[in-house]
């Protein structure tokens, strides 16, 4: 073979090496001691991430993202009617008793005003409480990191919610997320992992306060009996049995019935999901190998 053709051949190899990372991206591993909570941080498959239905819903969108192929879009895109709406998309997890518990996140902006906002909330689904975690005005920014603190969350399974509210006038607000990372550190548990914990139930039982302690049922005061007194002259005043005060007769207290007051619905629970990479980086060099490999074999048939 010529030193021409050797090295012919391993150019394509060097080539076919460099088409390997953008063939997939590499899995980053979390530091030592810690582990990744969330799936498909990168928003390149459609099952992880959920958007809400509402009259402006958020989207996938391919044509702008920080890393990878995509991000998520939500707001109002530029060419949409402004309106009142809020936009969101959201991710349920179970986060696992841990020290310390963060999300980082890539956000991008497009411009609002008035009481135009983005924001990142936490739903306890076990409390069917929210809490804002960032709520801030939207202004035209690039990629820019955002970290927020969930340990407080640690055990629990919650909704993680990115969205912009737009106020129906002027300007109209949208925000892109990328490499939305939920790193759990100072596991606390390996036996009893929350994540795996599948008795938990999501939201309160409708039925929790159906076995209300039972109101003693009234027995009635019997009426004391008109002993007759043996002495009755003519021109006693009968006196009117005593009116028997009655016993309130308590009307049973409506068991209050827990109302959820759904703003997101959530999926039924599902297995877990593959994460954004869709192969590991070896398996990409070792098809990158066969490429070359092939590529040798025909010129050596030549």
């Amino acid at each position: 073979m010529s030193r021409r053709r050797l090295l012919s051949l391993l150019l394509l190899c060097l080539m076919a090496l460099g088409f390997a990372p953008a063939l997939v991206r590499a899995q980053e591993a979390p530091p030592a001691g810690c582990i990744y909570v969330e799936t498909d941080p990168g928003f390149e498959t459609d099952d992880a991430w959920t958007f809400t239905e509402t009259a402006s819903p958020g989207f996938f969108d391919a044509t702008v993202a920080y890393a990878g192929e995509r991000a998520a879009f939500v707001g109002i895109p530029e060419d949409a009617e402004n309106q009142e709406v809020d936009s969101t998309v959201w991710q349920r997890m179970r986060l696992p008793v841990a020290g310390q518990i963060t999300m980082s996140a890539q956000l991008r902006s497009q411009e609002g005003d008035g009481d135009d906002a983005r924001y990142i909330v936490v739903w306890d689904l076990t409390t069917d409480e929210s809490t804002i975690l960032l709520y801030e005005q939207v202004f035209e920014l690039d990629w820019q990191p955002t970290t927020v603190d969930l340990t407080a969350f640690a055990g629990k399974d919650v909704l993680l919610v990115f969205g912009v509210h737009n106020d129906g006038r002027g300007k109209k607000a949208a925000m892109w997320v990328d490499e939305a990372r939920v790193l759990a550190c100072d596991l606390q548990s390996t036996t009893a992992s929350p994540i795996d914990a599948p008795t938990v139930a999501p939201f309160p039982s409708p039925t929790a306060t159906a076995t209300s302690t039972p109101l003693p049922s009234p027995t009635p005061t019997p009426l004391p009996t008109d002993t007759p007194t043996p002495t009755a002259t003519p021109t006693a005043t009968a006196t009117p049995p005593p009116t028997s005060t009655p016993t309130p007769t308590s009307s049973p207290s409506p068991t209050p019935t827990p109302t959820l007051e759904l703003r997101l619905t959530p999926r039924s629970a599902r297995g877990s999901l593959p994460d954004n990479n869709a192969l590991p980086l070896a398996a990409a060099i070792m098809l990158s190998g066969m490429v070359a490999l092939v590529v040798v074999v025909i010129s050596l048939r030549r």
